[in-house]
């Protein structure tokens, strides 16, 4: 896989795993403003610069990462960031590798899968992701700014359709239970998030990994929909800094239940 690196002088090392619908740069604002920390941010196999690797499972991309991290992070572990498809691949990380893993920060993941209207529309679409206007309108849907747009839409433009469909099919579906099992074993601090906006699927599975992991933490995130590391980039980062100096939720982080649940 294309690794992106900043940093590579600076203290312990943070492994950031994209969404299903970019690539990498979308942390390197982010990553650039962490100067204390090194960075490593993968395009994932069929996006971005690693658009000609082919997507094989959720878990065998885990081990990929798993390999970056044994490979180039300082002192062969890192703490993981990930949302959305990210924050899927992470979870499995941790349940597969706990020991290259210092923390995680996940965001957005659907680990208990989606429902068969969410499944068959979100497939369906791919035979629109040739179109430019399609990936104009998404970047609308996920409120990214102006400075962003063009860069999203080149690299919707190139992802690896089979890639993505395998992906798609694999993350629609909800992650198998064995491949959480290994969260029971792991003293990993992991914070699971999710915007209070999301969707049901992604709060229901923040469970998954809480009555798992030990040192497991759920929270949500006021008034925010999935891609809030674009809606609100300085809440973000501020959030990834508190858990990097206490290894606890930001203050400003709600309770797990949405309001009306």
């Amino acid at each position: 896989m294309f690794v992106h690196e900043e940093h590579q002088d600076a203290g312990e090392t943070l492994l950031f795993l994209h969404g299903g619908n970019v690539a990498g740069w979308m942390w390197r604002d982010l990553a650039a403003s962490l100067p204390d920390h090194h960075s490593l941010i993968p395009d994932l196999p069929g996006f971005g610069a690693s658009n000609a690797e082919p997507w094989t499972s959720v878990a065998e991309v885990a081990d990929s990462a798993a390999a970056i991290i044994r490979d180039r992070a300082h002192g062969g572990r890192a703490h993981v960031v990930g949302l959305s498809l990210g924050a899927v691949v992470g979870t499995v990380l941790v349940a597969r590798h706990p020991d290259l893993v210092r923390s995680a920060m996940l965001t957005g993941a659907p680990l208990q899968g989606v429902g068969t209207t969410t499944r068959v529309s979100g497939v369906a679409q791919i035979r629109w992701w040739g179109s430019r206007s399609y990936w104009r309108v998404m970047a609308r849907a996920f409120r990214l700014p102006d400075d962003s747009v063009d860069t999203f839409v080149e690299t919707g433009m190139g992802i690896d359709r089979a890639s993505a469909r395998r992906m798609l099919t694999q993350v629609y579906e909800g992650v198998p239970a064995t491949d959480l099992e290994g969260l029971r074993r792991t003293r990993t601090p992991i914070l699971m998030l999710a915007g209070e906006r999301e969707p049901k699927a992604v709060h229901r599975a923040l469970a998954e990994v809480t009555s798992r992991a030990p040192k497991a933490v759920a929270r949500v995130v006021p008034r925010m929909h999935h891609v809030w590391s674009a809606e609100d980039p300085e809440l973000f980062r501020r959030v990834l800094q508190h858990w990097l100096a206490a290894r606890e939720p930001a203050p400003e982080l709600a309770s797990r239940r949405r309001p009306g649940d």
